[in-house]
Formats: C-alpha cells, structure tokens, sequence
C-alpha cells in the first residue's frame, strides 16, 4: 500500500457488477431486481463500447502510480447460505452471489493485478459494517484526502457511503462523477446528486476528466489516439471551420469506426463550441445515419449532457439519444442522433427565419415555433408550478457588472455617456449603466410567485435545427435548468428583433424604436397583442417581427395562468437586451436598437419595484365619464369614493402592515374586507381586522 503522507487521492467504486450495470438489450428483461435497467446501463457504459467511461476511468486509475492514487472496488458479496444475509436477499432478491458472473466487475479486463487494489465485500447496505473500509481510511485521519466514487445505485449504496465518509471524516474532500453513476431511474439519480451536494455538500462532478484531475491533480489524457485513427484526411469539410487539432483528434475518436465523415458546420459557436452535422461511411461503403456532434469546453460539455440527461426521458422522441462522448485535453464532444433526422438542407432555425424561405411562409414559421414550444419544450413546461422566486437574482443582476455595461454602452455610441442618450435625434433612452451603477444597490425586489419548470435554457436561433423536411430539433442542453418557464420564450424574441432582424440605416433604426415602444407598451402578458399593428410597419422586416412576436406571446397565457403583469417580462427582456450589446454576431445598428430597448426597461423596471413598495389604490370609477386611475394617498378625501387594493400587509410578499395602513387611513375611512378568515390566516394577516380598528378604520 502507498505510503501514508504522499498520497494524493482514492478512488473508490461501488457495486460496478454485472447484476447490477451489465449492458443489455432493450426489451431484455432485468436479470434481478437490482439491475438499473436499459437506459442507465446505456448511460454508465454506452454499451458496453471498447472505451466506455466506466472502464476508461478504471483503466487510467490502474496506469496512476500507488503513491498517488489508491483504488478501492466494493462488491455485493452474498452467500445464500449464510443466515445473516438471508432478510437481504428476501428483500431485494437473489443478486450477486460470490463466484457467479453476476458478481463480477463490468470492467474486469482493466484491472491490473500486478498494481496495488483493494477489493472488499460487502454483505448489506452498510459498507462499513463487516468489510475493511473503516481501518483502511483510519490511516489518513485529519489529512485533506482526496476521495472519489463512483458507482451504483446513486441514490441507495453511492449515497450511503458518501454520508458514512463525509460524517466519519469530515476533513477528506469528497466527488462523485454524475456521468460514472447510475440508479434505478434517471429521476432518482438527479435527485440523489442533488441531495448528495445540497445536505453532505459533496462536490458532484460531470466530466471523468475532471473527476480524474481531483484526484491527482493533473489533466488526463482517457482517450488513447492509435496511429490508425489519427488521419485527419478522413474529415471532410463542407466549409472552414475553427476546429483545432484536438477538436480533430475527438472527431477522429467518435467516428473511429468508420471510413470517412462529411461534416457540415452548423454554428461556428461564439463561446467556442462547434457544432457539427455528421454523415459517416463505414469501411464497407454503406452511408450511416445523420449525427450531430458538438465540441466544446470540457467541463461544459460534459455539464450539457449532465442537465440533458435530466430532461431526456420527458421530451421522448423530440430528443436526441447520446451516441458517444469523449474528452481529450481541456476539450470535449458529444455525438447525438436524432430520431428521422434526414440529410440535405439541414439549418438552424437563425438561417431559416433570415431567409427569403420564410418570407414567404409564414405558415411554416408558426408550425415549427408551435412544434418547439407545445411538442417539445411543452413537455417540459407542463409540470411548471408556482414557486417563490426573486427576478432580479435569478437572472443575475449586479452591480459589478456596472463596468462592463459601460464600456459596452459607450463603444456603441463612440463617446462617454450620460444618464441619458440620444441615439438618434429626438430618440433618448436611459442609459443602462447607471441602473447597474447607481439604481440596483437599493432596488429591493419583493419575492412573488412566478411559474418554474425545466426550461432549455439558452433558446436562440442556433440551438433549433431543422432538416430537409423541416422535422424540428433542439441542441446545447448545457443551460437546462428547472427555471422561470417564460425565459425560453424572451431569449428567442430578443434574438429574433437584437440579431436576426436587419437593421441597416437610421431610418430603419427609428422604426425599430416604435417597435419597442409598442412592445414595452403591452401591459398584459395573458393578452396577446395586435397582430394588426404589423401593418403599421413600413418595413418588412418589421411586419415579420411583429407577427412572430405576437406567435410567440400566444404561448405565454397557458404558463402563467394569472400572472400577467409584465414586470416578469421585463427583467428577463432587460437582462438578455443589456447581454446583446455585447454579441459580435450583431451590427451597430442592431446593438444601438438593444441599447434603446435596455434603457427603457430599466426605467420600467425601477419604477414597478419603487410602486410596489408603496400600497396602491385604485378608484373604482362611479359613473361613465369616471376612468380607472391609480390615486396618491391625499388628506381628508371626498365622500363617495370607492378604492380597491391588494389584501395590505400579505407576508407572503413581505409587506409592512403598518405602512399599507397609514396608506389606507390617509385616503379613507371605512374598509370593506371582502377576504375569507381562512385566506388571511394563509397570508399571515389574522390580526387584520383587529389593525383597522387600531388605525381608526371602520371595518365592515
């Protein structure tokens, strides 16, 4: 064993067995009652491939010198004579019995038997019960250990040995690698992470690189490129791409077995990702089926398919299926294959919208935005519910980022700006920067309830492609999240007016103000706008706009049921506007459009938050020539008026009672409470009616 006081980490796996994780075929039936299944089989060791990551992982641990990693395998080791096992093989069933296949390792071609290994076996659900494993990390007591496990079920014997570790030694460092896991379900194994990093605050990672490099230190290298594979004149190129030779190198690994790949570029990606269409021949000369393959940072990449994995098995048939992924270096690929994806005129959803295709089919634009939305994310956003959530946070607003705003906002303009700027003559806008600057220190956003779901994330025009007969599909899963549900929704509408309408004059540019104003202008989000209001456009880039605009805004109403005021949609419109003023793939005229758009939602944003602080009432309008108002509270009110607010000091949205009456008292005299004893003991107002009469208020 390595010598205490050099070693670096453990690594530790857990139940890697055949009656466990062995592959199978799809409608094979569960060899036990312990088996993960098909699908997270398939996930753990892509099956059973050469280089699956399991066996990688296992592989390069074994290549690791014993002073600086010492590997541990736990293994359901049963007896079915022995008594004391005998209620856990009733409960769960016959599994991994010693000396059977069943209980072998998965991944037995890669031990070493030659290089140091400790194999315990373990009887029950408690590893530290009746094995080893206590004396063996006794040894590294009150050092900064490094331990990494990796195993099944996530969510029963990966979980329960993480705890034990964690509470016994609270000084080790402790990661799990997510892709090197499986469990029962793909639901229980995210729930399982999830309660792994938010209760034991275990460090859960994506990528096996990075799992590696915690516990040695260095970058691996898991793919061995042979001779054989590194031919670069295998690639064939539809146009110039940024590919470096390591991007190559993962290309040539994912399509190792085959003669040659077409590969067309379907966004030259402007946070360093590649994505690719692939058509590969195999070394008989047959045409294989359409692939995507996506290259990109490591550890994003490796993220993107952690957060793909989670909403994989709701969006059915609109997903991809995960074909292979590898890593190399500081880089990383996946390789998806889309359900009838046909070859030919493959492009993104960005091409098709700028292009003369769509002009003349507005049909089809409807049809794939209805598909994106009600077929595919739509399965995502049904089982979206109410939850507390403060805007300004979750979409990351902060004043350090005042800084950079302003070295954006005074580059679109070529000069130091004010507070306020003229883009164009008799065209101002606030000037964003001072928001970020002077207005978001004291902004204080009351927590309210807005719809949550999984979302995508980051839906722009690159991430929906479509094939030559206009089938619909999604990529770049790395920003999915369960999230505020409109947010897909924003980002594709503030793309579609920021990067793929052409502006291209100051004429142009000043019809573009008018249609932000009638935009900022909409004040109900369950209402969709006018779609008439296109003709009033005498561009026809505008006309398309609009009319996609108000597509878009059809979808709103079934999300947020009454949560209509359109605060929501300005913090999340006001956050991807200030975003674009940064995008290369804009020109000037486009960003000066995003700067106007930003500095008016900043004013609209600041003032809701500055109302909501303060009790509104408004008039009840008594006759025909009366209009709805909001009132300023005012002494000695006239006789007969008639207001209407919201119940005054709801806890759930941490209003003052105390203020909201001294509202009431200085603009009437008598209070109507048309709300239940039940709903205001819901919002912590019990005392409600005990406070009007304190504060001198009639209460009826």
């Amino acid at each position: 064993m390595a010598g205490v006081g050099v070693l670096k980490g453990i690594l530790i796996t857990q139940c890697l067995q055949n009656d466990f994780v062995q592959p199978l075929d799809r409608y094979d039936p569960l060899p036990n009652q312990l088996h993960v299944g098909y699908e997270e089989s398939r996930r753990l060791l892509m099956g059973q491939l050469e280089d699956d990551p399991v066996r990688l992982i296992v592989g390069w641990a074994y290549d690791q010198p014993e002073s600086d990693l010492e590997i541990v395998h736990i293994r359901d080791w049963h007896n079915p004579d022995d008594s004391t096992q005998a209620a856990h093989l009733r409960q769960f069933g016959s599994h991994c019995i010693r000396n059977t296949p069943g209980a072998d390792f998965v991944f037995s071609d890669r031990i070493q038997n030659n290089r140091q290994h400790t194999i315990l076996d373990a009887t029950g659900l408690n590893d530290f019960h009746d094995t080893e494993i206590a004396k063996l990390l006794d040894r590294y007591r009150g050092q900064p250990l490094r331990v990494g496990i990796m195993g099944v079920w996530t969510e029963a014997k990966v979980y329960f040995l993480t705890y034990e570790i964690a509470t016994r030694y609270p000084e080790f460092q402790i990661a799990i690698c997510s892709a090197l896991c499986a469990s029962s379900s793909r639901s229980m194994h995210f729930y399982a992470l999830d309660q792994i990093r938010n209760i034991l605050g275990v460090e859960v990672i994506s990528s096996p690189s990075s799992f590696a490099e915690f516990l040695v230190g260095t970058t691996p290298r898991l793919v061995q490129m042979t001779h054989s594979r590194v031919d670069h004149s295998r690639l064939h190129w539809d146009k110039p791409s940024h590919a470096s030779e390591t991007d190559e190198e993962l290309l040539l690994y994912l399509f190792r077995n085959s003669k040659e790949v077409d590969l067309s570029v379907l966004d030259g990606g402007y946070s360093g990702n590649l994505v690719l269409g692939a058509r590969a021949t195999d070394h008989m000369g047959h045409r294989q089926v359409p692939l995507v393959a996506k290259i990109g940072p490591r550890d994003l990449i490796a993220q993107e398919r952690a957060s793909f994995e989670r909403i994989q098995e709701v969006l059915g048939n609109s997903a991809p299926a995960i074909v292979d992924s590898c890593e190399l270096s500081d880089r990383g690929a996946i390789l998806y294959r889309y359900a009838s994806m046909l070859e030919g005129n493959v492009r993104t959803f960005q091409e098709f919208y700028t292009s003369k295709e769509c002009e003349s089919n507005g049909e089809l634009l409807r049809d794939i935005l209805d598909t994106v939305f009600k077929k595919q994310l739509g399965r995502l956003y049904a089982a979206s519910e109410p939850e507390q959530l403060n805007l300004l946070q979750y979409y990351d607003f902060q004043p350090r980022y005042a800084d950079g705003v302003t070295k954006r906002v005074n580059a679109i303009m070529e000069q130091e700006c004010g507070s306020e700027i003229e883009i164009l003559p008799g065209h101002q806008t606030p000037n964003p920067a001072y928001f970020y600057r002077n207005d978001l220190p004291h902004l204080k956003e009351t927590t309210a309830s807005h719809a949550t779901g999984f979302i995508h994330g980051d839906l722009n025009g690159r991430n929906i492609i479509l094939d030559s007969r206009d089938n619909v599909w999604l990529i770049d899963f790395f920003h999915t999240h369960r999230g505020h549900v409109i947010r897909d929704l924003v980002k594709l509408e503030n793309d579609i007016l920021f990067i793929m309408t052409n502006v291209g004059n100051d004429a142009e540019l000043a019809e573009a103000f008018r249609f932000t104003d009638l935009q900022l202008g909409h004040s109900d989000l369950g209402i969709v706008p006018d779609e008439s209001l296109a003709d009033s456009f005498v561009f026809p880039q505008f006309r398309k706009a609009w009319k996609t605009l108000c597509i878009l805004r059809s979808y709103y109403r079934s999300l947020i049921g009454s949560d209509r005021d359109p605060y929501q949609f300005h913090v999340a419109y006001l956050r991807y506007a200030v975003h674009t003023l940064s995008f290369d793939e804009c020109n000037l005229y486009q960003k000066k459009w995003a700067l106007y758009a930003s500095g008016h939602l900043t004013r609209r944003v600041s003032a809701t938050i500055a109302a909501s602080q303060r009790l509104r009432l408004d008039e009840v309008p008594l006759d025909e020539d009366s209009h709805r108002r909001s009132t300023e509270p005012q002494k000695n009110p006239e006789i007969g008026k008639i207001y209407i607010t919201i119940l005054p000091g709801r806890k759930d949205r941490n209003r003052d009672i105390a203020d909201d009456l001294e509202v009431i008292e200085n603009l009437v005299s008598c209070v109507v409470c048309l709300v239940t004893p039940d709903e205001l003991e819901y919002y912590g107002t019990s005392d409600l009616l005990k406070q009007y009469q304190n504060h001198n208020l009639e209460a009826l």
